[in-house]
């Protein structure tokens, strides 16, 4: 029962990356669209880390399972 809920929050914790990472990905097109060269770097490197721990997340998840 408890992995249930685990299982549950992680997949709530993932979404929320997701959605970070969009948010990033809009951010950097707004910041190009612009003309702001650091804040595109800065939300292309907050993209970046999102989907890295989305990455990260998943990799743990599968490692403790097996």
């Amino acid at each position: 029962m408890h992995s249930e809920q685990d299982a549950r929050i992680a997949g709530l914790i993932d979404e929320r990356r997701k959605v970070a990472a969009r948010l990033a990905d809009l951010d950097m097109q707004i910041a190009q669209a612009v003309g702001d060269r650091e804040g595109m770097r800065r939300a292309q490197r907050e993209m970046y880390a999102q989907v890295e721990a989305r990455k990260a997340a998943r990799f743990a998840a599968w490692e403790a399972s097996h």
